[in-house]
């Protein structure tokens, strides 16, 4: 599904705000495979909102300062960091960039009880706006965490930015700039965590019945993995035992 929305003449990007994943079978979950250029098409869409957002807003609300989570925010903080500092509008502040690390997930599925941070604000944001940036709004618990942590570090207001956000999410607040919305039971898988997916979801099929050419035929077939990845990772990953690894 999405390799052929990805090469139909361009990006459907309708299609792309409010995808569903695939299924598998004897998985609970649903898995989306965002292309690369989808994620950056994603990223542009953002860049304009924020962009929109600093020119109606002034003095102490115009954004100043960006942190990208660690691990999910890596990819689109770098695209839109291009968009946001070297594109910024005439008028507009510069927006510094830095890093909170934060982990929420053990794997596909598997959540910690309660967000890990794994290190702390990396610049100065004390008096600053600051835009949190992640790729998911799940259950919301990260975007709330996040938003106390970095206010109590000094900051003098929070927005979030998520290139998705689940329903569990929006329920709890909407956030202030997202992409597209997809169902909770869908696992996005970005081009920052194709392998990783990969490596810890098939013990998980192994583990549940599923032969070495299943798994293969779930990847490429049903999820949309490129054959040449799944050919070099897939055997390494059929040999490791289903216990969940910690991420």
């Amino acid at each position: 599904m999405s390799v052929e929305r990805e090469t139909r003449g361009g990006i459907d990007l309708e299609f792309w705000r409010k995808p569903e994943g695939v299924s598998v079978p004897d998985d609970e979950l649903r898995f989306l495979l965002v292309p690369d250029a989808v994620v950056a098409a994603a990223c542009f869409e953002l860049a304009k909102q924020v962009h929109a957002y600093q020119a109606a807003h002034a003095g102490r609300a115009q954004i100043t300062r960006a942190l990208m989570v660690t691990m999910g925010g890596l990819l689109p903080g770098v695209m839109l960091y291009d968009h946001l500092v070297e594109g910024r509008r005439g008028g507009q502040p510069g927006i510094q960039f830095g890093t909170v690390g934060l982990s929420l997930y053990k794997g596909p599925g598997e959540r910690f009880d309660t967000p890990r941070t794994r290190h702390g604000i990396s610049i100065p944001i004390d008096g600053q706006t600051v835009l949190v940036i992640d790729d998911l709004g799940d259950e919301g618990g990260t975007m709330r965490f996040l938003t106390q942590y970095i206010r109590d570090s000094g900051a003098h207001a929070v927005l979030n930015l998520a290139l998705y956000m689940k329903p569990a999410a929006l329920r709890r607040g909407r956030g202030d700039f997202h992409f597209g919305e997809t169902p909770q039971d869908t696992w996005i898988i970005t081009p920052r965590e194709r392998v990783e997916t990969l490596v810890k979801r098939v013990p998980v099929w192994k583990a549940r019945g599923a032969s070495l050419g299943e798994c293969r035929r779930r990847l490429v077939e049903l999820i949309g993995y490129a054959e040449h990845q799944v050919n070099y990772y897939l055997p390494g990953a059929y040999a490791l035992p289903p216990a969940p690894l910690l991420g």
